[in-house]
């Protein structure tokens, strides 16, 4: 071995590479600032201030990655778990299937979890939403969290990126039927459902995967100055709904707002997601805070 080649392998020996850091980033399920619950009522919402018991509460989160000091951004290698995170996905979960969220499911996810190189980081950034390639699949045989059919549409339209399903507590007795039902309502809301996903998916029908999607419906979040080790993500749909009158549905449309075109309850909805709709331009997005 030359001089040369010794000294070069002594640098590299004497520098090790960075290590990977574990990081963990908490999320908070709220409805008008107050903690979300499965057996709790929620009062003061949207412009009638109704009041509402949420009978389930989920999203899709992707591309979840730090900021470094440069600006650039770090992605976060997610722990593949086998039942909430698979590839750069993870699906939020905060309902547990009791009280009024008897449709779903047992189990709870309130963090995304994963390894990032050993570093200085100032912020967060994620996507709430699922990939268009993983977004466009056959539920049935895919693998968790894409196996949860409560949080899908069909091939064409893929997977609702966000459902948060609410009941006017007048209506409470309906809450089997508002949870189950995805058809046409009218009049007195038997149920308010937010439920994002891309829409005007073009495939040849239902159940082919579509080429691509007039609206993909996915929300970029960035949050400046986050720290994974002191600061929680926020998500709270009140501010979204400040303008929606929950008490009500507008004739033969799906109950609440499904993110379709032609759906007088996401005019004041979409644009507060960050996303325009028809012609109401996309607004600064209120769903997503931090604290």
């Amino acid at each position: 071995m030359t001089r040369f080649a010794f000294a070069a392998l002594a640098a590299l020996v004497a520098t090790p590479a960075l290590a990977d850091m574990t990081v963990s980033i908490p999320f908070a399920a709220e409805i008008g600032g107050k903690p979300f619950s499965c057996a709790e009522t929620f009062a003061g919402l949207g412009s009638t201030l109704a009041e509402v018991q949420a009978v389930d509460y989920r999203l899709f989160v992707s591309e979840a990655a730090l900021i470094k000091a440069d600006g650039s951004l770090q992605p976060i290698a997610l722990e593949q778990d086998g039942q909430w995170q698979l590839a750069g996905l993870a699906l939020l979960d905060f309902e547990d299937a009791s009280g009024a969220c008897a449709n779903g499911t047992a189990g709870v996810n309130t963090t995304l979890r994963g390894t990032v190189p050993d570093g200085d980081y100032t912020g967060l950034t994620f996507t709430i939403g699922v990939p268009f390639a993983q977004n466009h699949v056959d539920p049935t045989v895919s693998a968790a969290p894409l196996n949860t059919t409560a949080m899908f549409w069909n091939w064409q339209g893929g997977y609702k990126f966000v459902r948060i399903d609410l009941v006017p507590t007048a209506m409470m007795g309906m809450k089997t039927e508002a949870a189950t039902d995805a058809g046409a309502g009218h009049g007195n809301a038997k149920g308010w459902f937010l439920h994002l996903g891309s829409t005007m998916c073009d495939a040849a029908s239902k159940t082919e995967a579509p080429k691509s999607c007039a609206n993909e419906n996915r929300v970029a979040i960035r949050l400046d100055g986050f720290d994974p080790a002191a600061n929680t993500v926020v998500i709270d749909p009140a501010p979204v709904l400040a303008e929606a009158d929950l008490t009500v549905n507008a004739p033969e449309t799906s109950p609440g707002c499904m993110s379709f075109p032609k759906d007088a309850d996401c005019m004041t909805v979409m644009g507060k997601l960050g996303l325009p709709y028809m012609d109401v331009p996309a607004g600064t997005q209120s769903l997503i805070s931090m604290r």
